[in-house]
């Protein structure tokens, strides 16, 4: 029966009456709160813009439909229970986060460069280093994604939407 035990007293508090799980900790539904409260404020502001309708949307729709996905996602957040255990912050173990510092350093250096080189190469060194900190070891792959990437950019943004990106000095 899918009520068995639902009635049986919480002898340990720190566990659920229902499935024994651990309750989340008071800084995650804090921030679950803030989240809710948040969206709350987004959607209530959207609606002094003119939301029109899914045929003709106005300028708030979007922003009234992601408050309430803001709204949605917090709430199951603040209900869920915490069934993972939260491990050291990368700062801590630098080991297991090494990757984050590599990524943010390859972003930096992309922003650097972006006017120099252009956005296309620029994008494919880009691309080519940060798929070989995930793991792709082989080049030939790694190029073969990257030059399809950079094909469907090419022709998503120059040709359909038209929208101009830095040349470089290469006038690529």
């Amino acid at each position: 029966m899918a009520l068995k035990g639902f009635f049986t007293p919480v002898t340990n508090p720190q566990q659920f009456f229902l499935g024994g799980r651990k309750i989340k900790p008071i800084e995650d539904r804090i921030a679950s709160g803030t989240f809710f409260l948040l969206g709350i404020l987004v959607m209530w502001e959207s609606l002094d813009l003119s939301i029109g309708d899914i045929h003709n949307p106005g300028p708030g729709f979007v922003p009234f439909f992601l408050g309430l996905s803001l709204v949605i996602l917090s709430f199951l957040s603040f209900l869920a229970p915490d069934l993972k255990i939260k491990g050291d912050a990368f700062w801590n173990n630098w080991e297991e986060g090494r990757n984050i510092l590599y990524i943010f350093a390859g972003l930096v250096v992309y922003i650097l460069l972006f006017n120099p080189l252009g956005f296309y190469l620029d994008t494919a060194l880009l691309l080519l280093y940060l798929m070989k900190l995930a793991g792709e070891s082989r080049l030939k792959r790694r190029m073969l994604v990257c030059g399809m990437a950079i094909v469907t950019i090419y022709i998503l943004f120059s040709k359909l939407l038209i929208i101009p990106f830095p040349r470089g000095f290469l006038g690529i």
